[in-house]
């Protein structure tokens, strides 16, 4: 009835919850630099190209393509500002996926102990 959680199991449902807490607030970041229009081009440029060089290996492929559509999306949100509300629904979704991964794993941790 009350098994231990697998720690790989484990592992897995803390590392995707600090990271979707993590990308959330990024992103709402990345909206807020967007609202200078200068800045947020250069920032997302240099996140694009970040995200293209991250690409060449294929590990980190997955991180790359995330990193290249934040910064294409963070430059597009300082162009046209109509895309801002994109990026903050896509922050405020990483934020609250994350709160319930980081519920999910405290509760597992709890049942470890």
């Amino acid at each position: 009835m009350n098994e231990i959680v697998p720690r790989e199991q484990l592992v897995k449902s803390g590392l995707k919850g600090f990271l979707a807490v993590g990308g959330g607030i990024g992103l709402l970041v990345l909206k807020a630099l967007s609202s200078l229009p200068i800045v947020g081009v250069v920032v997302g440029a240099a996140l694009a190209i970040g995200g293209i060089a991250m690409s060449a290996s294929k590990e980190d492929k997955p991180a790359g393509v995330v990193t290249l559509v934040a910064g294409a999306l963070t430059a597009g949100a300082a162009l046209i500002p109509g895309f801002r509300w994109l990026m903050s629904l896509a922050g405020w979704g990483l934020l609250i996926g994350g709160a319930v991964s980081l519920y999910k794993f405290f509760s597992k941790l709890k049942k470890r102990m």
